[in-house]
């Protein structure tokens, strides 16, 4: 029986993202690595003293606290090692403070994922099916998405591992701070890198790695920055009557 919990783990993020530690994709296809992984990689010569990396880590902290949100596009590769198998995945995305992001998938198929209030909605609609959940509850962690929602800091929560220069910018490896760690037993993050845009001090792609192995990769593409509020219901989500709704939230 697939949980919920499985659902999202190897499909968002996560993403994040996603990220995020957030994996979103319910199908899975080739395992081979594609432009969003490679660009983690570091060119012979590349790597970076750690006060150097350091230094970008404040200021990309620094120039994200300033900012009310972001919107873009983004491709993602999510690998599954249980399966050994992978899926690449595009779509547009918005992050607004404090805490609310959507993502919202078209290849290579339709999905809409939003984070608000602590709350995570998945909409399915080739399944015509809603799943909804603590963002605890189904996040490898919350620190990647804490980070990009404003809630988080990425000096403060992680420790610099590694610093070094890619094809397309500067890769960080980053790893939970044992405190954050032992605080969240739940903690199933292995590995963060964040892509970094020198030019701007901003993230422009995530990958993460669970300790099962699964690997997510996205990268960011025509980054605007927003300095006013967002429109809140950009992150409520509009589904017909009749569509399967799965509440799993602890009330």
């Amino acid at each position: 029986m697939i949980t919920m919990k499985a659902i999202i783990s190897r499909s968002v993020l996560l993403s994040f993202v996603i990220i995020s530690s957030i994996i979103i994709s319910s199908i899975i296809i080739s395992s081979t690595a594609t432009a969003q992984t490679q660009a983690f990689s570091c060119l012979t010569g590349g790597k970076l003293t750690g006060e150097q990396g350091r230094t970008l880590l404040e200021k990309v902290q620094a120039r994200y606290s300033q900012i009310e949100s972001l919107e873009g596009s983004f491709k993602q590769d999510s690998y599954v090692a249980a399966l050994d198998e992978g899926e690449v995945s595009s779509g547009e995305m918005i992050f607004a403070k404090p805490g609310r992001m959507r993502w919202s998938y078209k290849q290579p198929r339709e999905q809409e994922v939003v984070i608000r209030e602590r709350e995570l909605w998945l909409y399915q609609i080739d399944k015509q099916q809603i799943l909804i959940d603590d963002i605890g509850q189904v996040l490898l962690s919350n620190l990647p998405v804490s980070f990009m929602m404003g809630i988080g800091n990425l000096s403060r929560d992680f420790e610099l591992k590694g610093a070094c220069r890619g094809a397309e910018g500067v890769v960080l490896t980053l790893s939970p701070q044992p405190s954050k760690t032992a605080a969240d037993q739940k903690d199933s993050l292995d590995g963060f890198e964040l892509l970094i845009d020198e030019a701007q001090n901003l993230p422009k792609g995530a990958k993460i790695k669970s300790l099962g192995g699964n690997v997510t990769a996205i990268i960011f593409d025509k980054l605007r920055v927003g300095s006013g509020s967002i429109d809140a219901l950009k992150f409520v989500l509009e589904y017909p009557k009749g569509v399967d709704v799965m509440d799993r939230r602890i009330h």
